[in-house]
């Protein structure tokens, strides 16, 4: 599996950094950590910020995303 920088990320999806590293304090995320200790990110999650982002603008609440992901596939 390919994995992706935060900073690709947040290019790709048009979201800061910080917005990223909160969707994972809120469990929307969970990127792994290499050696350095920097997040690394699955290309699978360009598709769950995706989400995140469309819900979000149907007013959905983060806890009520979070379930929707929850029922996805990770991959």
């Amino acid at each position: 599996m390919q994995e992706i920088s935060i900073r690709f990320l947040a290019r790709r999806t048009g979201i800061a950094a910080s917005a990223l590293r909160y969707y994972e304090t809120r469990g929307l995320l969970k990127p792994q950590r290499n050696r350095a200790g920097q997040r690394r990110y699955p290309r699978s999650d360009i598709r769950r910020v995706s989400l995140v982002i469309i819900a979000q603008k149907c007013c959905f609440r983060l806890r009520d995303i979070k379930e929707l992901l929850a029922a996805m596939p990770q991959n």
